[in-house]
């Protein structure tokens, strides 16, 4: 198919939903959903004050930030890699995920007991959690798209999605009100952010079955071999979605440079930048489960680009030179959660989709990988040309790149069919 069947997809769409029969979300979904959300407070309590952590009050330079932010949004590569292969082998996702989770709650513990803002210790800690992250999800999302049929599996990934990004909103308010009543206590932030993501893990382990409810009904499969894992990379349905993941990864700035930027423009106070992350896990939150659902309708391929698209125009918001704080920065955040929503969860669908189901945690691990070099690569990039040019060279650059990327991505013919096993 090509992108202008989106018209004919859309009629469908809207005649499905006068028929809501077998939309119903199995409770493994929320399970994950809800130990995601747990995870997102822990994490985003963090994340969020790193710009003010590190630069704003730490006095580090902006490509610091950039190595920070890269290794967080990146991750360690291989460690995806490495959480789909022990996964779809063993076939222990929920064993597998929750290694993962145990991880980033043990780096919580570090941050609390950081007592300098050197790059090293910093470096070490993001990378301890994106180590965890990385091993978590293909599995995390092997399980969930394994719980529902294959007509539902961006409305999953949207469900899913939507309480990560509840936690993504909560965990930015609590940081925002730590530091209002108490200025510079971020102590105070690691050791909250260590007990919620102690509670994430527990949550995993009492409320997510080993074995999603369609995988019990389905005869026993072998496991992937190694020459299986390799396939999977070679498969010539999923190297299109591995491609268009990683172009758009490429010339995407990293949130924490667009939220550094309008608080800097607007010369307002660093504790304005974790409600900027609540804002986009808002809009994510209200968005995410109807533009997953439109996504299984009238096609993933076709809303993944749309929600870069919204991308650009974030950037439009923050840095077209319309300085009305706050009203340029609702709009951005706003946008940014469209962008979101129309991109993480579709994406998972959109590669489950053309997936096996023996090595769906393995496939998904190559397109997180894929993502991860992508952002790591765009985040340095971004933080050399800001450090270098300064910032106006650097948005440009990657706005320009984006609609490149755009044109290129809209011209080109959609993958997008039925997985097999």
């Amino acid at each position: 198919m090509y992108s202008g069947d989106w018209l004919f997809r859309l009629s469908q769409f809207v005649r499905d939903t006068k028929r809501p029969t077998s939309q119903r979300i199995p409770a493994n979904v929320w399970g994950l959903g809800v130990t995601s959300m747990l995870t997102d407070i822990s994490s985003e309590m963090v994340v969020s004050i790193l710009p003010a952590y590190l630069v704003m009050t730490g006095g580090l330079a902006p490509v610091i930030l950039g190595v920070a932010t890269g290794l967080h949004e990146g991750g360690p590569m291989l460690a995806a890699w490495i959480g789909g292969f022990i996964a779809d082998r063993s076939g222990r996702r929920k064993l597998t995920a929750a290694l993962g989770y145990g991880l980033s709650a043990i780096c919580r513990l570090g941050w609390f007991a950081l007592s300098t803002r050197a790059i090293a210790p910093v470096a070490a800690l993001v990378v301890g959690d994106r180590v965890g992250k990385a091993i978590r999800t293909a599995p995390r999302d092997a399980m969930i798209s394994l719980s529902v049929a294959p007509a539902q599996l961006a409305t999953a990934f949207g469900v899913h999605r939507a309480l990560d990004a509840a936690g993504a909103a909560l965990g930015p308010i609590v940081a925002f009100f730590v530091l209002w009543q108490l200025p510079h206590r971020y102590d105070v932030i690691f050791f909250i952010s260590l007990v919620v993501a102690a509670l994430g893990v527990a949550a995993l382990i009492l409320l997510v079955d080993e074995y999603p409810e369609r995988r019990a009904t389905e005869p026993h499969q072998p496991r992937p071999l190694r020459s299986a894992t390799l396939a999977v990379f070679r498969d010539a349905s999923l190297r299109p979605v591995i491609l268009l993941a990683s172009a758009f990864g490429l010339v995407t700035i990293s949130d924490a440079f667009i939220y550094l930027l309008l608080v800097q423009h607007a010369h307002a106070g660093a504790q304005w930048i974790p409600l900027l992350y609540t804002g986009t896990a808002l809009s994510f939150l209200v968005l995410a489960v109807p533009v997953g659902y439109a996504a299984d309708r009238i096609g993933r391929r076709w809303v993944f680009i749309l929600g870069h698209v919204l991308l650009g125009l974030s950037y439009v918001a923050a840095f077209g030179g319309l300085n009305l704080w706050p009203w340029n920065a609702i709009l951005c955040v706003a946008l940014l959660g469209g962008y979101y929503a129309s991109s993480d969860g579709v994406l998972a669908g959109l590669a489950s989709g053309v997936l096996s189901t023996r090595a769906r945690a393995m496939g998904l691990a190559w397109v997180a990988t894929a993502v991860s070099v992508a952002r790591v690569c765009s985040a340095i990039a971004f933080g050399f040309l800001w450090t270098r040019a300064g910032d106006r060279i650097a948005v440009s650059t990657f706005a320009i790149a984006l609609i490149v990327v755009i044109v290129v991505a809209l011209v080109t013919r959609e993958v997008e069919g039925p997985a097999t096993t």
